[in-house]
């Protein structure tokens, strides 16, 4: 059980314990953190957040929308400081990681103290459950920050990291709190201001990832209707990047989320081309894109 395995190992001698997610992190990382911050204060230990990167325009809006400081969230790691993951099982901030909370399907287990992984919604969303199986107390905020991380997540309940499990439990929480599922709807379709510089769009939502020999970058745009992308001038300064900066692949998604579509491109920069694939159902880039890629790269 999550809390009672990192209550067991927490250092009694007054390490600073850092909660942190992965770079640049999104919503559902900053509401794990919030989440495992709330539930180890019931517990008697005081965690700092420490995000690092940049947060997409989105998740920082959606979290101000509901009273959150984003960037409150971000700070330095102290000396000495012990690392708890969200919403990751990696990172290259400084400190011991004694445990992680996450839900990204990964080829082999990291070595740490206390891992748990698991196919979930949100990260929120475990950490919310391993709370509440240890017996912590939850409530309006809690509840929120968990169901919104979900709705966030999983481009408002329509990806294939959604678990229809969830459903009774999303319904009930809402009702009993009389939260604007609607509302939370638009948020989680996660538009994309289409407005923005093309260089910053490009950019939209990255990721970074090394796996072996081989560095990838990501990045991704939603959009209401296909024809809004500027797809031709976006590939072309995506390309430019992933050569700038030496990345060896590119993988820039396009989502079409009320058509339930996903347009997945990669870029190869030894062939200097990219491969389009369509896909009629909201991918997740952590869940399905990701993986599959790491699984072809390891396989070469």
């Amino acid at each position: 059980m999550l809390f009672s395995d990192i209550l067991a190992i927490l250092d009694p001698s007054g390490h600073p314990i850092v909660l942190t997610g992965h770079l640049h992190p999104d919503y559902d990382s900053a509401a794990a953190c919030l989440l495992m911050q709330q539930f180890l204060k019931q517990c008697g230990v005081n965690a700092q957040i420490c995000l690092y990167g940049k947060m997409d325009a989105h998740s920082d809006a959606v979290l101000r929308k509901y009273g959150y400081n984003p960037g409150a969230l971000f700070a330095p790691v102290p000396k000495n400081a012990v690392l708890i993951l969200c919403d990751c099982h990696t990172t290259t901030q400084p400190g011991k990681v004694i445990a992680c909370a996450d839900h990204h399907p990964v080829i082999e287990a990291p070595d740490m103290p206390v891992y748990l992984n698991r196919s979930a919604s949100s990260a929120g969303r475990i950490i919310y459950q391993e709370a509440a199986a240890y017996g912590l107390q939850t409530d309006r905020e809690t509840d929120f920050l968990a169901l919104s991380s979900i709705y966030m997540d999983t481009r408002a309940c329509s990806s294939t990291k959604f678990q229809e499990a969830d459903k009774p439990w999303i319904i009930e929480t809402a009702a009993r709190w009389n939260f604007d599922l609607s509302a939370l709807e638009r948020d989680g379709l996660c538009l994309t201001d289409l407005t923005q510089p093309v260089d910053l769009l490009a950019k939209n939502d990255f990721r970074a990832y090394t796996f072996g020999k081989y560095r990838v970058a990501s990045s991704c745009v939603q959009a209401e209707k296909e024809k809004a992308v500027p797809m031709g001038t976006l590939l072309e300064c995506c390309k430019s990047i992933c050569l700038s900066e030496s990345y060896d692949y590119w993988v820039f998604l396009c989502y079409i989320p009320l058509e339930k579509i996903t347009d997945v491109y990669l870029f190869n920069r030894d062939e200097n081309a990219w491969n389009k694939t369509r896909h009629a159902r909201i991918l997740s880039r952590g869940n399905d894109v990701i993986p599959a890629l790491e699984r072809m790269l390891i396989d070469r």
